[in-house]
C-alpha cells in the first residue's frame, strides 16, 4: 500500500519535471531564435531597406574615395555611414527594448 503511493508520487513528480523541462526548452528555443533574428543583418535589411541602401551607398563612396584622393566624396560617404549607423543603433536599442518587454510580459503570463 505504501509502496503504491510512493510509486504514484514518483510518477507524478517525474511528469511535472518533464512538463517543466519541455516548457523551459520551448522558452529557450524561442529566445534563441529571437536573438539569432536580432543579430542577423538580413533582418535589418528587410525591415529598413532605405537605410540599408543609404549605408551601402555611403560605404561605396567612402571605399571609392580611398582609391582616389577625392576628399569631398570620402567625407560625404563617411558622414552618410555614420548617420546610418547611428540610426541603426537607435533602432537596435528599440528592438532590444521590445524584446525585453515581450520577455517580461510572457514571464508574468506564465505565473
Amino acid at each position: 500500500m505504501v509502496d503504491d503511493k510512493l510509486l504514484q508520487r514518483k510518477r507524478e513528480l517525474r511528469l511535472r519535471i518533464g512538463r517543466s523541462r519541455r516548457r523551459l526548452d520551448g522558452c529557450f528555443r524561442t529566445s534563441r531564435e529571437r536573438v539569432n533574428q536580432l543579430l542577423s543583418w538580413r533582418t535589418y535589411v528587410i525591415r529598413y531597406p532605405a537605410w540599408a541602401m543609404a549605408a551601402a551607398l555611403g560605404a561605396g563612396m567612402a571605399a571609392s574615395a580611398g582609391l582616389k584622393p577625392a576628399r569631398l566624396s570620402r567625407r560625404l560617404g563617411l558622414s552618410l555611414v555614420r548617420h546610418v549607423l547611428g540610426n541603426v543603433q537607435q533602432q537596435l536599442w528599440a528592438e532590444l527594448g521590445r524584446f525585453w518587454t515581450d520577455t517580461l510580459s510572457k514571464k508574468t503570463e506564465q505565473r
